[in-house]
């Protein structure tokens, strides 16, 4: 059957860029690199591995030079302080801290500990891969090409409102708030991986036929949105709550799927209005462009 070849499929592709990490762990991480090399769209890379290892990108990498810095500990013959440089801390005590978050044992603790019982340490472990199939509301779309009018939001995604608000604040100057069908979100980046004021999105907003003419604000830009097929996920509930949407979408559906995700950013529809309805009635329906493998 075509599911359970397309999971193993992706976990060898998640696995590939796992192996890449563990292999370069002195270099800094490109996410763009490890995205190309185990054959994801960057748009989706990042949020698929976080989803089918439980931690992001930065969390292993972090993590694996953890391993390697305790298995130098548990060898004895370097100097802690040593070990802390190398592994990329400016203090011993920053090392120290992070070490017993990870391993329960200071340094020190750790190097008497593994002296007494003998060395047995492994440079790295492939996390678990998260597959459990579980029921959700996922259907297939096909979608025509459509323009959408928007406004670019640099900064977290909790604050696109304030795009939201310049945009209707446009809408209703240029009286056309008759036309207007619904909002939308463009979301270019996983903040899982991206620094909160580099996240880049589009605040949108769909009219019932495209405008005539093109918007006299600069700031307003005619987007188009791709045709074609898309996987859609309803959400009901808060806005803050999405990121598990995402979650069961790129680790739990997709990979079981029989689908790859095309090289499009995902976009949010808002059906109904946050400023009129209770946030545990708010209702996102999510788009994810999808294409055969």
């Amino acid at each position: 059957m075509k599911k359970p070849k397309t999971e193993q499929d992706y976990l060898n592709r998640i696995h590939k860029a796992y192996g890449l990490i563990a292999r370069n762990l002195d270099k800094p991480l490109d996410i763009h690199f490890l995205a190309k090399e185990s054959a994801f769209s960057f748009y989706h890379f990042h949020r698929i591995y976080t989803a089918l290892t439980g931690e992001t990108v930065a969390d292993t990498h972090r993590r694996l030079r953890l391993d390697r810095a305790a298995a130098q500990v548990a060898r004895g013959s370097l100097p802690i302080t040593y070990i802390a440089m190398e592994a990329g801390y400016e203090t011993p005590q920053s090392f120290s801290k992070a070490f017993k978050k990870q391993f329960s044992l200071s340094p020190a603790q750790y190097r008497k500990a593994n002296k007494s019982a003998g060395y047995s340490h492994p440079y790295f472990i492939y996390p678990p891969i998260h597959t459990e199939i579980i029921n959700v509301n996922i259907t297939i779309e096909t979608r025509q090409q459509e323009t959408v009018y928007g406004i670019r939001h640099n900064g977290p995604y909790m604050e696109i409102y304030n795009a939201f608000t310049q945009l209707w604040d446009w809408v209703i100057a240029s009286g056309l708030a008759s036309q207007a069908r619904y909002g939308l979100g463009i979301y270019y980046d996983d903040p899982l991986c991206t620094a909160p004021e580099k996240c880049r999105s589009d605040a949108c907003i769909q009219f019932n036929h495209p405008l005539a003419n093109e918007p006299t604000d600069k700031n307003v830009q005619a987007i188009k949105l791709a045709g074609g097929r898309y996987a859609k996920y309803r959400h009901i509930g808060p806005y803050s709550t999405l990121h598990q949407a995402y979650q069961t979408f790129y680790g739990q559906w997709l990979p079981t799927s029989g689908y790859e995700c095309a090289d499009q950013p995902p976009f949010e529809i808002y059906v109904n209005n946050p400023h009129d309805t209770p946030e545990a009635e708010l209702i996102t329906d999510i788009y994810l462009p999808i294409k055969d493998k």
